[in-house]
C-alpha cells in the first residue's frame, strides 16, 4: 500500500509501545499506543508525537534508543528563556494488519550541542520540578509542531492533544496562523482523561513569562485563566471540539468546565494486542474475522464451554506459575513454605492492578478482615499490582500495609503483591485472572481500560458503577458484577456490598460452573464495543471532523 501523508497528528506525553521502552507511566500511554495501533490496522492516516526519556546522564547507562528507533537527521530549535535548545526526533513505526504504517516521532534534547541542563529536559517522564516540566511541555507542543513541519508534514488536518501536556502546540499554531484563534480552533482537538483538579498542569505566569517569553500571546490570560497558566483551559480554549473518555466522565467534565461542551467518546483497548495467544487461537476457530472486525466478538456466546474453559485455564496456569516462580512477587520465604502457600489454578483469583492513589481505594477489599476471612477462607487468592515512586508517601504506605496483610492472611487467603509491572506482566494478569476488581470513589474513574483487557480474555469485572463500567452493564448486565453507591465517602456501605457480591461470586465459581462460563462469554462480548477500532471510528465521525 502506498504511504499516505498523515492527516491526524496525535500528541501525547507518553506512548506505551513496548515493555522495554521506559516511555509511559500508566493508562494514558497505553491508550495512546492502542489508538495508533488501531489507526494502523484501519489504514487511518495518522502520526504520533511524544518525548523519549534517556533516564541517565551517563551515556553508557542511558536508555539506548538506537535499539528500537531510527534517528532522523532533521532537528528543530525551541526558545527556552533566551537560549535556543535543539530538538531531535527518533522514529518508531507501528505496522497494521495489512502493512499500513503509522509513524510515531519521539523528541529528545539529549544532544551534545545542548547545555547539560537542557539535555536533561527529556531525562525523565513526569518530572515534578515545575521549571523542567514546563520545558518538557514546550518541547512536546511547540517542538512537536516544528518537527512535523521539518519532516514534511504540511497537510495535517487535525492536531490532537491527548491531555493538556501537549497544549503548547496551540501557541505554535497561533504563530503559524498569524494569531487567528478561529483557525487554530478549526485545526485542534483535545481529549481530557482526568476528573480531579490535581491532574491538570498549572504554571505561575511569572515562570511561564520567564521561560516562554514571546511565545505567549497577548491574550494568554483570556485563553488559559487569569490566575495561572492552566494547560487544560488553554487546550479547551483553542480546540474546536473536545471529548471526555466515557459518558459519565463527560458529565463530570461539563461540571468542571461549564463553558465547554464535551463529547462522550468512551475509551477502548486494542483487541489484537491484549487478547492472549491462547484466546486468539480460540477466536480464530470460532469467531473468524475478529481481528479485522472486533464487532464479531459479540458472537462469543456461541463458543463451546469446554474450549473456553481450557483456554482460560492455560492463561491462569501461566499467571499462577508467574507468581509462584518470582521471588519478588511471591509473598513467603522459600525456607518456610508449606504446600498451601502456593497459588494454584483451581482457586478463584481476584486481581487489583491500578495506581495506588486515594480515590482508587486500594484497601477497600480489606476493610473488614474478619468478614473477608469468613467469605474467602481457602477459597480465594488475590493479586495486587502497583508501582510506587520513592517520594509517594501514600502509595508506599499502602504497599507496606499489603505486605503486612500477606502475613496476616497466610493460610487463610493467599495474597501476592507485585511492586511493579510492565506491559507483559499486565497482559499476564489480564489474561489469567478470574475477577478484575475496581473500586474507586465515584465519579472519579474517568474510564478504566484495564477492565476491558480482562473482559476480552473472559475475566469478570467486579466494579463500582463508574467510568466505562456503567455503559458496559447497560449493554450486557450479565458480563460481570456491580456493587456500591454512586457517590464518594461511603466506604462502609461499599465494602459491605463488595463482600456480598464476592460471596455470590464464590458460590457461582465453585458451585455453578455452567453459569460461570456463561458470564465469561458475556464478558468477551463487551470487546465488540470497548475497543480502539470503535474509538478511532468515533473520533473520525465525531471529533476529527468539522
Amino acid at each position: 500500500m502506498p504511504k499516505i501523508k498523515p492527516k491526524i497528528a496525535y500528541f501525547s506525553m507518553e506512548f506505551a509501545i513496548d515493555p522495554a521502552i521506559p516511555n509511559f507511566a500508566g493508562g494514558l500511554g497505553v491508550l495512546a499506543a492502542d489508538m495508533m495501533r488501531s489507526c494502523a490496522d484501519m489504514g487511518v492516516p495518522a502520526v504520533g508525537v511524544s518525548l523519549i526519556y534517556h533516564w541517565n546522564d551517563d551515556a553508557s547507562q542511558a536508555f539506548d534508543l538506537s535499539k528500537y528507533f531510527k534517528k532522523r537527521p532533521e532537528t528543530v530549535k525551541v526558545k527556552i528563556e533566551n537560549r535556543d535548545v535543539t530538538v531531535c526526533a527518533w522514529e518508531y513505526t507501528v505496522k497494521g494488519l495489512n502493512g499500513f504504517e503509522v509513524p510515531i516521532y519521539f523528541l529528545s534534547t539529549y544532544l551534545p550541542e545542548n547545555q547539560r541542563w537542557d539535555r536533561d529536559i527529556t531525562k525523565e517522564l513526569y518530572v515534578t520540578h515545575q521549571y523542567t516540566r514546563l520545558c518538557q511541555e514546550i518541547v512536546l507542543g511547540i517542538g512537536g509542531v516544528r518537527m512535523l513541519r521539518a519532516l514534511g508534514y504540511d497537510d495535517i488536518g487535525y492536531f490532537h492533544m491527548n491531555e493538556g501536556h501537549a497544549s503548547f502546540l496551540t501557541l505554535e499554531r497561533l504563530k503559524e496562523t498569524n494569531f487567528s484563534d478561529e483557525k487554530v480552533r478549526a485545526s485542534c482537538r483535545f481529549t481530557t482523561h482526568t476528573p480531579i483538579a490535581a491532574g491538570h498542569d498549572r504554571f505561575p505566569y511569572k515562570l511561564a513569562q520567564q521561560v516562554l517569553g514571546e511565545a505567549l500571546p497577548w491574550h494568554i490570560k483570556k485563553l488559559a485563566s487569569v490566575a495561572e497558566l492552566h494547560t487544560t483551559r488553554l487546550a479547551l480554549s483553542l480546540s474546536g471540539k473536545v471529548n471526555a473518555v466515557s459518558r459519565k466522565h463527560s458529565e463530570v467534565c461539563n461540571k468542571m468546565f461549564p463553558d465547554y461542551k464535551f463529547l462522550d467518546i468512551t475509551n477502548g483497548v486494542h483487541h489484537n494486542s491484549w487478547i492472549s495467544a491462547g484466546m486468539k487461537k480460540l477466536f480464530d476457530k470460532y469467531l473468524q474475522g475478529w481481528k479485522e472486525d472486533p464487532n464479531i466478538l459479540k458472537e462469543a456466546v456461541d463458543i463451546p464451554d469446554k474450549a473456553l474453559s481450557d483456554a482460560h485455564m492455560k492463561n491462569k496456569k501461566a499467571l499462577v506459575d508467574f507468581i509462584n516462580g518470582n521471588d519478588d512477587y511471591f509473598p513467603y520465604h522459600k525456607d518456610t513454605l508449606v504446600e498451601d502457600d502456593y497459588f494454584d489454578e483451581k482457586t478463584l483469583t481476584v486481581t487489583f492492578s491500578r495506581r495506588f492513589v486515594p480515590y482508587k481505594r486500594p484497601l477497600l477489599l480489606f476493610h473488614d478482615l474478619d468478614k473477608l476471612r469468613e467469605i474467602g477462607f481457602k477459597k480465594l487468592q488475590v493479586i495486587y499490582s502497583g508501582h510506587c515512586n520513592p517520594g509517594d508517601e501514600f502509595c508506599n504506605n499502602i504497599m507496606a500495609e499489603l505486605k503486612h496483610l500477606e502475613k496476616e492472611l497466610r493460610g487463610q487467603i493467599r495474597l501476592a503483591v507485585m511492586p511493579d509491572r510492565n506491559l507483559n506482566e499486565t497482559a499476564i494478569l489480564a489474561a489469567g485472572s478470574d475477577v478484575w476488581l475496581n473500586n474507586p470513589e465515584p465519579p472519579l474513574e474517568a474510564s478504566g481500560t484495564s477492565g476491558m483487557k480482562s473482559a476480552m480474555n473472559g475475566g469478570l469485572n467486579l466494579s463500582i458503577a463508574d467510568g466505562w463500567w456503567i455503559e458496559a452493564c447497560e449493554q450486557n448486565p450479565h458480563a460481570g458484577f456491580t456493587f456500591g453507591t454512586d457517590v464518594s465517602g461511603h466506604d462502609e456501605i461499599d465494602s459491605e456490598e463488595l463482600y456480598t457480591a464476592l460471596q455470590n461470586i464464590i458460590d457461582c465459581y465453585y458451585n455453578k460452573p455452567e453459569e460461570w462460563l456463561d458470564y465469561m462469554k458475556q464478558a468477551i462480548t463487551l470487546g465488540a464495543y470497548f475497543n480502539t477500532h470503535r474509538c478511532v471510528t468515533e473520533y473520525l465521525n465525531r471529533l476529527w471532523t468539522e
